[in-house]
């Protein structure tokens, strides 16, 4: 694999690990507008991110092995996949009252994520020379840095269109992981 052809399949890469990780932080902002609209106080809101850390930490090893047994780009974009029907749930959550299927969609958002960073390693471990993929590796760690940066400012922004568009917009990005990760990956 040649130089040029790393730096795509890495970008496919950073952009599956950004959307991912940019999910944590991006929900901050719009807190108190979910816990308004499905009457929650913060101990029950406090959920809406710890749905998506459990599922993300059970992702993440069963995701890896699955990726060992079925291949990488499978793997990638299935991970991709849940994370957006996640996000479509969450959307749809919107003016149900119910408080249920956001947290549902929030548990298939993380078992997605929880796979989308273990598997780009692998992708890494897999396509890169040893003399670069301590360089690549840095990289794609460093998207978590940038996503926690970058997310409530985010976040704040979407929160203009209503709490629920923080999720929509994911649906176009992952759309377009996925359709790049067939062809690079």
């Amino acid at each position: 694999m040649d130089d040029k052809q790393r730096n795509r399949t890495l970008a496919v890469l950073f952009v599956g690990v950004l959307m991912g990780a940019l999910d944590i932080a991006i929900v901050g902002p719009a807190l108190p507008a979910i816990e308004a609209e499905f009457g929650l106080d913060s101990r029950a809101g406090s959920w809406i991110f710890s749905a998506y850390v459990l599922t993300n930490l059970i992702g993440t090893p069963l995701m890896a092995k699955l990726s060992d047994r079925f291949g990488r780009r499978a793997i990638y974009v299935l991970d991709v996949a849940l994370f957006a029907v996640g996000s479509l749930v969450v959307f749809l959550s919107h003016g149900t009252g119910l408080f249920a299927i956001l947290l549902a969609g929030r548990a298939i958002q993380g078992l997605g994520a929880g796979g989308i960073f273990p598997v780009a390693s692998a992708v890494i471990g897999d396509t890169f020379p040893a003399e670069k993929r301590g360089g690549a590796l840095g990289l794609i760690g460093a998207v978590f840095g940038i996503a926690f940066m970058i997310g409530p400012v985010l976040g704040g922004i979407l929160l203009a269109f209503g709490w629920q568009w923080l999720f929509v917009v994911n649906l176009p990005m992952a759309a377009l992981v996925i359709a790049l990760a067939w062809t690079v990956l």
